[in-house]
C-alpha cells in the first residue's frame, strides 16, 4: 500500500522521486545553513589570530553568496532524481546557469569593493591631492561594470544567442544607437573632460550658474554636488564641463565685503573714531588677517558709506562665518559705546510755506 502511494505520478514523476528531490534541496540548505555558523563561529576564531582585518571582511564577503551556491547545487543534484522533458530541462539548466553567474558576479563585485576599500584608500589616503580618490570611486565603476558586461556576455551565450553577431548588428544600427545616445555620450566626454583637466576634484566646494555646494562624487555622467540645504544636486558632466565654474576652495583665503551706513550727521572725529574701530575689531580676531581695508567711501542719499574688506587666514567656510559674526559684534558692541549711528533709508521732505 506504501509502496502503491509512493509509486503515484505527479507531474511526470513519483511521489517518491519528488520526495528525493526536495530532500536533496533540504540537505544541501543545512550545509548552507552550517556553513555560515561555521564562518561565524570558528572561523571568526580563527581570523581573529592572524593580524588585519581582510580576512574578516573576507569572510563577510563570501558568506552569503556560497550559501547560495550550495543551495544551487542542491537544486543541480537534486533535478537528477526527476525525469524531465528536454526542453523543460534545458531551461532549468540555463537558469542555474544564469543564477550561478549572477552569484559569481556577485563575489567579484564584493570583491572589487573590498579591495578598493582595503588596499587602495589607505594608501591615497596619505597622499596630499584628493585627485587619487576620484580616480579610485571611478576605477571600482569602471571594473564592476566590466564583471557584469563579461557575465552578460556569458550569459547570453549559454542561452544559445551568437554574441559575435550580436555584436555585428549592433554596428550596423551603430549610427542610430549614436544619434540617440548622443546626449549620453557628450556626459562621458565631459566627465572625462573633468577628470583631465580637473577644474575641481572631490570635496571642493565650487560655485557655477548659482548652484553652490561641495562636491561629492564625479562619475562619467553626472556629477554630485551637496548644496547648503544639505541637498543633493546631480548635474550632466555636458552641462558642467561647459559652465563658467568659481573653485571657491581653490583660494588661500576668504574675503569678505561690507558698507557700513552711517547717519548723515555723523561728524567726521566720530567717522574717524567708527574706522579705528573697526580696524581694531578685525585685528583683534585670530582668524582674520591684519590688514584690512576700512575707507568713508561714499555718501548715499541716506547715509554715509564705510567700506569694508578683510580676509581670513584660511578658505574655511566656517571660519569665514565665525570670523564675520566676532567682528560684527566687537563693532555693535564699541559703536554703542561711542554713540556711533547705524543709518536706515529714511527721506525727509521740506515743506515751502
Amino acid at each position: 500500500m506504501v509502496l502503491d502511494f509512493l509509486a503515484a505520478m505527479y507531474f511526470g514523476n513519483t511521489l517518491l522521486s519528488w520526495i528525493y528531490f526536495f530532500s536533496t534541496i533540504i540537505i544541501f540548505v543545512l550545509v548552507a545553513k552550517t556553513t555560515i555558523y561555521f564562518t561565524k563561529g570558528f572561523g571568526r576564531k580563527i581570523t581573529n589570530n592572524i593580524k588585519g582585518e581582510i580576512d574578516d571582511h573576507f569572510l563577510d564577503l563570501i558568506e552569503e553568496p556560497i550559501a547560495f551556491l550550495i543551495i544551487l547545487l542542491g537544486i543541480y543534484v537534486g533535478h537528477f532524481f526527476l525525469t524531465m522533458d528536454s526542453p523543460i530541462k534545458f531551461y532549468l539548466i540555463n537558469i542555474l546557469k544564469l543564477l550561478f553567474i549572477i552569484t559569481i558576479t556577485w563575489i567579484v563585485i564584493r570583491l572589487v569593493d573590498l579591495l578598493l576599500n582595503t588596499f587602495f584608500k589607505p594608501i591615497i589616503g596619505k597622499t596630499k591631492t584628493r585627485y587619487d580618490d576620484q580616480l579610485i570611486q571611478l576605477l571600482g565603476k569602471l571594473l564592476k561594470a566590466l564583471a557584469i558586461t563579461i557575465a552578460a556576455i556569458i550569459t547570453l551565450d549559454n542561452f544559445g544567442v551568437d554574441v559575435f553577431t550580436l555584436i555585428a548588428g549592433l554596428g550596423i544600427g551603430g549610427l542610430a544607437f549614436a544619434f540617440a545616445a548622443q546626449k549620453t555620450i557628450a556626459d562621458a566626454f565631459g566627465g572625462l573632460s573633468i577628470l583631465i583637466s580637473r577644474p575641481f576634484i572631490l570635496g571642493d566646494t565650487i560655485e557655477f550658474s548659482g548652484t553652490f555646494g561641495t562636491v561629492e562624487e564625479i562619475s562619467l555622467r553626472h556629477t554630485k554636488i551637496r548644496n547648503l540645504d544639505n541637498r543633493l544636486v546631480i548635474i550632466p558632466n555636458s552641462t558642467l564641463s561647459s559652465a563658467i565654474i568659481t573653485n571657491i576652495t581653490s583660494a588661500t583665503k576668504r574675503k569678505t565685503v561690507w558698507k557700513l551706513d552711517l547717519t548723515h550727521n555723523t561728524s567726521v572725529e566720530k567717522i574717524e573714531k567708527a574706522k579705528k574701530i573697526i580696524v581694531k575689531a578685525i585685528k583683534d580676531c585670530e582668524l582674520c588677517e591684519e590688514a584690512p581695508t576700512v575707507a568713508f567711501d561714499e555718501f548715499s542719499s541716506s547715509s554715509l558709506k564705510i567700506l569694508i574688506i578683510f580676509y581670513t587666514k584660511n578658505n574655511s567656510w566656517a571660519d569665514m562665518i565665525k570670523a564675520k559674526e566676532q567682528v560684527a559684534f566687537k563693532i555693535k558692541k564699541e559703536f554703542e559705546k561711542n554713540k556711533i549711528d547705524f543709518a536706515f533709508p529714511t527721506q525727509t521732505i521740506y515743506l515751502e510755506k
